[in-house]
């Protein structure tokens, strides 16, 4: 892959995408016509989610979710991944005009397509009046073409019917149009590799990051992806996962023929040691990427755990799902980024299983959910009604969940997993049966913030990361005094608050694998951490990068 000019494309689709975005909203605000006045509860819809966030972050987010998606519906195209067998975003070769539209004039619309083929067949036909029939049709198409991917991979395709679809830019097929960008700037050979998704992501947002720092001040929730995301290379991420995932495999399994395919494996002190987690099968080792961005580090723990499932005689279309299943869990604070992981995961398994997409698996990779429902009472009250024990625990666990955005996998919970699960299964269960419209919203939200403090209360064999990186001074007032308050040898930096984190997710005798800066060795500011790792950790492998 030339990452130099995917990085040229990606800012430059972002530029594009914000600035038609943009004159697309304005359109829709200022104009009035038949078409418009067909969309009223989508038009009423779009101001009041004006008047919730600002105008800048909802361009941003819609430009974002278009950017991701055409991005995913490429990739699909040239793997000949799409359900339809009918290229979305992409033309026949040989042709310019994406297949998808090229089909419909010659009306053939599939009948799994959820879209008014009478009305794009009117447009293209003539019978229906438009400033632009053809770009209407492929609009609707687009969006039938978004939904219909909605049941094999719903977290990155949620069913379109709202102001997203009305502020899609509406050049889509002139060779100056994103699109006419997306193909040429992610060319065929790109999409061999799933890591190109990881990389369009940090190019994506890398002029975000620039503003971020070049404002040089308190780094705000929303600004820290864009702040600390960092894609990891490659071989960084073999020697962490093939020291982490194959060391455990191989303390296990010594006839094991996994050095084979493990380069950077290097041997260590640990494998004479006496204490190691025993592993019997495949599925027994867990990795939890606590930091996962766009995927990188689970998509090589993919690779490698394919491997070992088939030196131990599994058939290669029942491994993706028993990876999915039971090896892989990733958690990020950024939507967009684990829909993004969770789609590089979803094409990695779609190499081994040509009927994956048809399964039904999905892809462990959390966004962790932000609890909207500040009120503690109300907290406390539908806990109560629901039977959950340890509210004063369960309460102070919550709480921190109104900052997920912000804290991330730096959430260690208090209340032990067990009383987790129960009372994210008894809300959950409340949340789905409840008919009171008042206290319903408050169940679901509770419900999810249940289920993703259970997950983060879960311990892993093996955990792996690229932390965030971001000293104190960057640092929200929020963040800093929580990393203060719980972690108090670390809190210089984030990425030093995720080593201690990361240990405290491991099992005992497990294995923590991480990139991280240097300072941790030497600066006088960590020598609490230091003098902590030396007295309750092995350190098995060290590279010194500078």
């Amino acid at each position: 892959m030339n990452t130099n000019a995917l990085k040229k494309f990606a800012t430059a689709a972002r530029r594009k995408l914000i600035a038609q975005v943009t004159a697309k909203l304005d359109y829709v605000l200022g104009s009035d016509s038949p078409a418009l006045r067909e969309r009223a509860d989508t038009l009423r819809q779009l101001r009041n989610e004006l008047t919730r966030t600002t105008r800048t972050e909802l361009i941003e987010r819609v430009a974002y979710t278009w950017f991701n998606r055409f991005v995913a519906l490429r990739f699909l195209d040239v793997n000949d991944y799409q359900p339809s067998g009918i290229r979305a975003v992409s033309p026949t070769d040989g042709y310019t005009t994406p297949q998808l539209l090229d089909e419909a004039k010659q009306g053939n619309i599939p009948d799994e397509l959820p879209v008014d083929a009478k009305r794009v067949l009117d447009l293209l036909d003539g019978r229906l009046p438009s400033r632009d029939p053809q770009n209407e049709a492929y609009q609707l198409l687009l969006i039938a073409a978004c939904n219909a991917l909605y049941t094999p991979l719903p977290f990155l395709f949620e069913k379109i019917n709202d102001y997203t679809d009305l502020l899609m830019p509406d050049d889509l097929l002139s060779p100056k149009s994103v699109l006419g960008d997306i193909r040429e700037g992610m060319t065929a050979d790109d999409c061999q590799h799933v890591e190109v998704i990881g990389w369009l992501y940090q190019f994506y947002i890398s002029e975000r990051k620039d503003a971020v720092f070049a404002a040089k001040s308190k780094v705000k929730a929303e600004d820290i992806p864009a702040a600390t995301q960092l894609f990891t290379p490659r071989w960084v991420v073999e020697y962490m996962v093939q020291n982490t995932v194959g060391k455990l495999w191989l303390r296990n399994h010594p006839n094991s023929k996994l050095k084979e395919v493990m380069p950077y494996y290097l041997e260590s002190p640990s494998e004479t040691t006496d204490a190691f987690i025993p592993v019997s099968r495949p599925h027994d080792i867990s990795l939890l990427d606590p930091a996962a961005g766009s995927g990188h580090i689970l998509v090589y723990g993919f690779e490698l755990l394919v491997h070992i499932y088939e030196e131990e005689g599994y058939s290669r279309s029942e491994i993706p799902a028993l990876i999915l299943e039971h090896n892989l869990m990733g958690f990020d604070i950024d939507e967009r980024a684990a829909q993004l992981a969770a789609f590089a995961l979803s094409m990695k398994a779609r190499q081994f299983d040509r009927r994956f997409l048809k399964r039904g698996m999905l892809p462990r990779v959390v966004a962790l959910h932000k609890l909207t429902h500040p009120n503690q009472a109300d907290w406390r009250s539908l806990l109560s009604e629901i039977g959950c024990t340890y509210l004063d625990s369960l309460v102070r666990d919550l709480t921190t969940m109104t900052q997920a955005d912000n804290l991330g996998a730096l959430i260690r919970p208090e209340t032990d997993l067990g009383t987790l699960q129960q009372a994210a299964d008894a809300m959950t269960t409340y949340a789905r049966q409840s008919a009171d419209l008042f206290r319903k919203p408050l169940a679901e939200d509770l419900a999810l913030s249940l289920q993703h403090l259970a997950l983060l209360a879960q311990k892993h064999s093996c955990v792996v990361a690229n932390p965030p990186y971001m000293g104190s001074t960057q640092m929200n007032s929020l963040l800093l005094d929580f990393v203060r308050l719980h972690y108090p040898a670390s809190k210089d930096n984030i990425m030093a608050c995720f080593m201690e984190s990361a240990l405290s997710q491991c099992q005992q005798n497990g294995y923590v694998g991480m990139i991280n800066l240097h300072i941790w060795m030497f600066m006088g500011s960590y020598e609490l951490l230091r003098k902590k790792l030396l007295d309750t950790i092995l350190f098995d492998t060290l590279l010194h990068l500078g």
